[in-house]
């Protein structure tokens, strides 16, 4: 499992290996990749690639989860999913899923740890 650290209200990018798997099949191609919140249990962001190239790919994002503040940047290297104006309540452990059209399945964990605002806390004696 990768870790990754985040300043409260900055961004954070969580790695995802969309590479083909070495050896690779010349026809085969990324199709689908999937990020979970492990305690969510469910798909909270997807690029669908099944009928059309990479390149055009469906986006889809939970609203409730991230809003509006989360994008793939497949183009990076590791591509990454990068979370705009981090929470909190982002902090959890992440699971990348991508789908190859001959090679098997590929799942990667991340650990997002937030790192909020420094309380001070005074005390008068």
């Amino acid at each position: 499992m990768s870790e990754v650290h985040a300043v409260e209200k900055g961004t954070a990018n969580l790695p995802c290996d969309i590479s083909l798997p070495e050896p690779h099949n010349p026809t085969d191609d990324v199709i689908l990749v999937l990020w979970y919140r492990e305690d969510l249990g469910r798909p909270i962001y997807s690029l669908d690639a099944r009928d059309r190239a990479f390149e055009q790919a469906e986006r889809w994002n939970d609203e409730n989860v991230f809003g509006n503040r989360a994008y793939f940047r497949s183009s990076a290297q590791p591509a990454i999913l990068a979370i705009e104006n981090v929470l909190e309540a982002d902090a959890a452990v992440y699971r990348c899923r991508v789908d190859f059209r001959v090679a098997q399945t590929r799942n990667a964990k991340v650990n997002l740890t937030v790192i909020g605002k420094m309380k001070l806390h005074i005390v008068y004696l």
